[in-house]
């Protein structure tokens, strides 16, 4: 007896699933369950040409070159070696505090973050440098890890966040607007991990204090690299430069600057290039096959029938997104965030705009939950990595990372309950 076209809807999506866990590249993954969804429904001549149109019409974006530009920035980071420099200035600037390394590696990975938008590289980058000096100030391995791994994830949140990009992209809504409105909770969310570092991590140590001249040399040799995140978020806000302009200014910046400094070479600008080209195409094909996906869910009024659905759920529109964080954390602990962006939004955005969120709200607010999703114990991203470049187990910074998922979780509800901090900055953004 045939399955109905919901049956076989559900019935694809777990295979689709299964097929990601057995090692299936996700984009193939993806893309063979939209096609036997419309083979199904329309016909394999038909199913052919609907696909092929849909993932041109899904590619045809010029907002998708913010990708590949701010990609290519991030490894000319990673290449250029600036976490060095954006290390020693936080370490020589706030390290004779109590637990001040600490807030040192938190601070690196809040610069860091905002010039590469990535939290696996962010995470390794700041990792490398930040471990070895954790553990000579004796922090214990479980800490250390735990502290990086979470100061890792703020790469998702600051601009430039890829999965920001392509929620943009997907739900039409202004990618600069959503840069700017990531400023206060990513702020707020550091400062919030470096208080916990501070009073309540369990480890106390203070390293000897510097002087204004060595705080002043430290400034000079990082104020370089500080200054592109704050030129890429002041240019959007002022309206200078749009997001695909910033990103290309950005790579010719950092291209500039490590030459001259002779952190880059021509082999590395090409290994550079070469890593960002194939990042770029996989992020793009998994949003590819992931819209043809969506736009097959759409046929069948998926997203329509759960946002409908939604008003009839008792307990109102603060269990509905519980339901959305929950989901979202499952499905985060094995799929990539771009990836599980392009995967659920299509579904979760009409009902998030069901319930009253605004856009740039709710997309901040499903960026700082994929961050929690990185960490999360057993095996987050952003875990795995640390545990990998380091020699530190994943059972040892299963318990040290709770209280940064405790101290995101309360930012996800936050942003929820007080709208202001994500629609303030854009709303004045929209004046000038």
């Amino acid at each position: 007896m045939p399955l109905g076209a919901d049956a076989t809807l559900i019935l694809l999506t777990a295979i689709m699933f299964a097929m990601m866990a057995l090692g299936v590249p996700i984009f193939i993954a993806i893309g063979i369950s939209a096609m036997t969804g419309l083979w199904l429904m329309f016909g394999l001549h038909q199913a052919m040409v609907d696909f092929t149109s849909f993932l041109w019409q899904s590619l045809n974006s010029f907002e998708l070159v913010t990708i590949p530009l701010f990609v290519l920035a991030a490894m000319l980071v990673q290449e250029s070696n600036v976490g060095d420099e954006l290390f020693d200035f936080a370490k020589v600037w706030v390290g004779s505090i109590p637990n001040g390394l600490g807030v040192a590696v938190i601070g690196t990975c809040a610069i860091f973050a905002a010039i590469c938008g990535s939290s696996p590289v962010t995470a390794v980058t700041i990792g490398l440098i930040a471990l070895p000096a954790l553990a000579r100030e004796g922090y214990p391995d479980q800490t250390r890890g735990a502290m990086v791994a979470a100061g890792g994830t703020l790469g998702i949140l600051f601009p430039p966040s890829v999965p920001l990009i392509i929620y943009g992209v997907l739900t039409q809504t202004s990618i600069g607007s959503l840069f700017i409105a990531t400023v206060i909770p990513g702020l707020a969310l550091a400062a919030a991990f470096a208080v916990y570092v501070v009073f309540a991590s369990g480890h106390r140590t203070r390293a000897a204090s510097h002087s204004w001249a060595e705080r002043d040399a430290a400034l000079r040799r990082a104020l370089p690299v500080v200054m592109l995140p704050l030129f890429i978020i002041g240019s959007i806000y002022f309206g200078l430069v749009t997001p695909a302009e910033t990103g290309a200014v950005a790579v010719a910046y950092l291209m500039v600057l490590g030459l001259v400094r002779r952190r880059l070479t021509p082999a590395k600008i090409g290994r550079a290039a070469m890593k960002a080209a194939l990042t770029s195409a996989m992020l793009l094909m998994i949003f590819g096959t992931g819209s043809v996906f969506a736009r097959y869910s759409a046929i069948l009024e998926v997203p329509q029938r759960i946002a409908h659905l939604v008003g009839t759920i008792p307990g109102g529109g603060l269990l509905v997104f519980t339901g959305i964080v929950v989901t979202d954390l499952i499905l985060g602990t094995f799929l990539e965030s771009g990836a599980l962006t392009i995967l659920t939004i299509p579904i979760f955005f009409p009902i998030a705009t069901a319930i009253g969120l605004n856009p740039l709200q709710f997309g901040v607010m499903i960026a700082v939950n994929q961050e929690i999703a990185q960490i999360h114990p057993p095996a987050g991203l952003n875990l795995v990595t640390v545990s990998s470049i380091s020699g530190i187990p994943l059972t040892r910074m299963m318990l040290t990372i709770l209280p940064y998922i405790a101290i995101e979780i309360g930012m996800v509800y936050l942003l929820y309950f007080v709208p202001q901090m994500t629609l303030f900055l854009p709303s004045q953004m929209a004046l000038r």
